[in-house]
Order: structure tokens, then C-alpha cells, then sequence
């Protein structure tokens, strides 16, 4: 017998916990750009890197490398990461970003602020970093094995997709160089899906993967992608996604995303055009999330962060420096870090990036303070994903943020506490099995505030209300649509 399901609102020992579902998910990027960003003149972003001389003034004592490589084969129809055509048989050109992503890394090493801090891991991602030449992957490991302190001990993390990951010779210098996690995206299991959200690969390269990791003795953990609430997926149709992807190929890790409808990227298009069939419900969505919970949870798996499930029991250090809990310095093309109370983002171009590499050594355009309040506010908004919030932290930003802020955060909590989504642990708070099924909600309490107007206006439109709970027609991607056209001026940037 399945699992009795907590979200739903006929049984009154478990009860919705909130008014409405936070669509969202489905609209990150739109909602994220109703926060006000301050953008500064390029002398103040000069003298906050020079402030990255002093040593003090830390909030954390870790670090991670985050390098992108923006380069893809071809681009899925749902993706938003910043990423550019595969320039074909251009191996220069590759090898020259290479260059570039060298010389960014051997400018932050020299600072003191990082030398002073403790290394814990490196994660190379995209686009697609297997697009590069082996030679090029070869020896930007090999640069980074002499710069980096403790390399052979901290983890690092390589990302590919299966057509470019496959390659003769690539998964050999990836375990000659220490790479202990490959990541990649298998995305769904269904053909037709497969192929109708822009996937080229085959289920043949998710295999060759496997059989040449087996037949090298390779032992880095095995990190997949996966996705839900596709379109034209049902609940019982990735159910047995899931099942065939555990029974088929047993990964270390699996990190399962809502898909996002991005009212300008082509999956969107395509589903007004009626090329592609509508998702499911909100509804359908938190079922598939409870499911992959019982189920993953059933066999063996470890829920690490809200996305994320591992047979190890504990983070990784990708996803501990993405909540928040550690510093990040992000190199190459559009990479984005957090170093002290600063928030950097490089150019998303390419050329931009490497003439402030050339002038600067740093890319960073945007890099600016946040201050303490800024900094415990992306904690908390990222607190629904991690899942654990010690007090002592929390107690620490108490003494240093205003007064009004602070009350305010506790107030949030409070209201996680009463409707079960989060649990008093004694020294720290933890996000139940009922939060991670409604995380987007949770998350959206605690963005709230930092929100401007034209983002409370979005808010309320994306979210289906719980009266609706029982009606079977799906919340339409054309009513969204139709909502983000006549009200284009809360993103222009976006509609372009």
C-alpha cells in the first residue's frame, strides 16, 4: 500500500499547510527579477576587489571554486543557464577559454582573503564542460591539482552531458585527475518525452557511461539529473521513471528538479503553439514529490537537500557553498559567487568576461556588498533546501542585523513551526518530510519581503488556491501567459 499522503486536505491529522500552492517553481527566474538589485559603477566594484586584500571580516571559514564552461552541443528547450553554441571543430577557441579560466583562478589564489580561508571542493559546470577538448579538461586539471590547496583530498566535481561525457579518453583522465563526482542529465527516461524537451543524447550514452566507469574501475560517485512535471507526465509515469532509473543504473545520486516553464524559452512556445502537451497540476507536482521521498527513502537513499537524494548522508560541498553555508568563488563565463558579504556575478559573454580578466584579473562586474542582513537572507531563503538552520547562527545574525529584520525571520519560522513544515530540534530547526513537499512555499515566506511591488503582484498570481484543491482541469500555462502579456512591464527585461 502507498504511503498515506501528507498534503492532502481531507485527512485532518494532516493537514494542507498552507493556503494556496506556490506555482513558482515554474517561474523562478521572472520572480527572482522582481527583487530590487542595486547595480553599481564599475570604480566601486574596483575598490570592493581591492577590499578582498584584507584577510578579516569573514562569515565563514570555507571555500569552494565554482568554474563554468558555457559551451553546449545543443540546447534543451527548458534550459536557462547560461550557455552558447558548441563552436564546431574550434578546438582554439576552447582552449583558450581554458586560458582564461586559468588565469581568474590564479588571480583569486593569490588573495589573502582566500589563502586564509579552508578549501573544500571544486565543481566544474555548464553548459556542458565535456564539450571541451581532453586536452584542455587534462590540463586545467592539472592546474588546478598545483594551485589548490589539498586537491587531492577535497572534493571535486565534473559535469558533462552523456553525448560529450562518452568520449574515447575522457572518463580515463577524469579518474587519473582525481574527479570523484560526475554529474549529468538524464533528464526523463521517456522517449517522446526525451526528445519533444530538446534531448539529443540516447538512452545508449547514459549506458556507455556506466559500462566504461565499470570497465575502468572508476569510483567517483555517479550524480544524475532527473526531471518532473513534464510536460504531458503523469504521476504513475514517473513513478516508473524512477523505478527503472534506481533499478537500471543505481546511482550514487540523483537530483530531481521541477521543470520550469520560463515564459521565454522555447519548451514554453512550444506548449502554446500545442507542440508539447500542458504539465500537470500543482497537485500532481507535490504527489510526485511525496512519491520520490517514500520511494528513494525506501531504498536507502538520503534526502540531503530538498532537491537532492544520496546513499551518503551528508551534503556535498556543492550544495552546502549553493545554500549559503560557505563562501564560493565563481570563475568563468556568467559563474556567480559569494565571497564575505559580497555577491559576484562575471559577464555573460564571453569576450566581456575575458577583457576583464585581461584588465582586472577578476571578472566580476557586479561585486558588491549585501551586508549581514543581505547575507541572512539568502540563509533563510535557502533554509527550506538545506534543511538544517543551527541556532547558534541564527543567534549570531541576531547581534548584528537590525532588530525589525530579526523579528521578522523568527516570525516566518514561528509559522513553519505551528503548521509542521519545519521542527524544533533543541539546537537547531529541520525542515520535515512535510516542508520538502511544499519547500517552494516555504522558500517564497521568507523571499517575501524582498520583493517590490510588481513581485507581490506575481506572487499572488502564482498560486493556486487551496479551494481549488479538487478541481480536475490543469492550472493553464496560457492563463500565465496571458497574466505575464498584459502585465509585460513587471519583467521587460525578460520578454525581449
Amino acid at each position: 500500500m502507498p504511503a498515506e499522503p501528507y498534503y492532502l486536505g481531507d485527512n485532518p491529522s494532516k493537514p494542507v499547510p498552507f493556503d494556496g500552492v506556490i506555482t513558482a517553481s515554474h517561474y523562478v527566474v521572472p520572480l527572482f527579477a522582481t527583487m530590487d538589485w542595486d547595480q553599481v559603477p564599475r570604480e566601486k566594484v574596483v575598490e570592493n576587489i581591492a577590499g578582498l586584500q584584507d584577510p578579516g571580516g569573514n562569515l565563514n571559514d570555507e571555500i569552494m571554486m565554482y568554474i563554468h564552461v558555457p559551451y553546449c552541443k545543443s540546447f534543451c528547450h527548458y534550459c536557462n543557464f547560461n550557455r552558447f553554441h558548441y563552436p564546431k571543430q574550434d578546438s582554439e577557441r576552447l582552449e583558450k577559454y581554458t586560458d582564461y579560466l586559468i588565469k581568474e583562478i590564479d588571480w583569486y589564489m593569490r588573495q589573502p582573503y582566500v589563502q586564509a580561508r579552508k578549501f573544500t571542493g571544486i565543481y566544474i559546470g555548464g553548459g556542458s564542460p565535456s564539450t571541451l577538448p581532453t586536452s584542455a579538461i587534462e590540463r586545467l586539471s592539472s592546474h588546478l591539482a598545483k594551485v589548490i590547496p589539498n586537491y587531492d583530498s577535497i572534493e571535486k566535481s565534473f559535469t558533462g552531458e552523456p553525448r560529450t561525457l562518452r568520449r574515447p579518453g575522457l572518463l580515463e583522465v577524469l579518474r587519473d585527475q582525481g574527479w570523484d563526482r560526475i554529474t549529468f542529465g538524464v533528464e526523463t527516461l521517456n522517449p517522446e518525452i526525451h526528445r519533444k524537451i530538446g534531448r539529443l543524447d540516447t538512452r545508449e550514452d547514459v549506458d556507455a557511461i556506466f559500462d566504461r566507469m565499470r570497465d575502468l574501475n572508476y569510483k567517483a560517485d555517479t550524480c544524475v539529473d532527473m526531471m518532473y512535471d513534464l510536460p504531458g507526465q503523469s504521476l504513475f509515469g514517473f513513478q516508473d521513471e524512477l523505478t527503472e532509473l534506481v533499478d537500471s543504473y543505481d546511482p550514487t545520486e540523483i537530483d530531481l528538479f521541477t521543470t520550469i516553464y520560463l515564459p521565454y524559452r522555447p519548451l514554453h512556445k512550444m506548449i502554446l503553439d500545442g507542440r508539447v502537451a500542458q504539465p500537470g497540476s500543482p497537485w500532481q507536482l507535490l504527489a510526485m514529490r511525496e512519491h520520490l521521498y517514500d520511494f528513494l527513502s525506501e531504498k536507502g537513499y538520503h534526502n540531503t537537500i530538498a532537491e537532492t537524494w544520496s546513499k551518503r548522508n551528508e551534503r556535498s560541498q556543492y550544495q552546502t557553498a549553493h545554500c549559503a553555508r560557505q563562501d564560493i568563488i565563481g570563475i568563468g563565463c556568467a559563474a556567480r559567487g559569494n565571497v564575505k558579504d559580497m555577491v559576484s556575478i562575471n559577464p555573460e559573454k564571453v569576450d566581456d568576461w575575458q577583457k576583464n580578466v585581461d584588465e582586472h584579473g577578476a571578472s566580476t562586474e557586479t561585486l558588491q556588498s549585501i551586508g549581514y542582513e543581505g547575507v541572512l537572507d539568502r540563509i533563510m531563503v535557502m533554509f527550506p533546501r538545506y534543511k538544517h538552520l543551527d541556532k547558534s547562527l541564527l543567534g549570531d545574525f541576531g547581534e548584528k542585523v537590525d532588530s525589525e529584520v530579526f523579528e521578522r525571520v523568527l516570525n516566518v519560522i514561528d509559522g513553519h513551526l505551528e503548521n509542521g513544515t519545519v521542527e524544533d530540534e533543541g539546537d537547531h530547526f529541520r525542515v520535515t518530510k512535510l516542508g520538502v513537499i511544499w519547500h517552494g512555499n516555504l522558500q517564497t515566506d521568507y523571499l517575501r519581503h524582498a520583493l517590490n511591488t510588481e513581485g507581490e503582484v506575481l506572487i499572488e498570481h502564482l498560486t493556486e488556491a487551496k479551494e481549488d484543491f479538487d478541481r480536475e482541469d490543469r492550472f493553464g500555462i496560457n492563463e500565465q501567459t496571458t497574466f505575464i502579456k498584459e502585465n509585460d512591464d513587471l519583467y521587460p527585461k525578460l520578454m525581449k
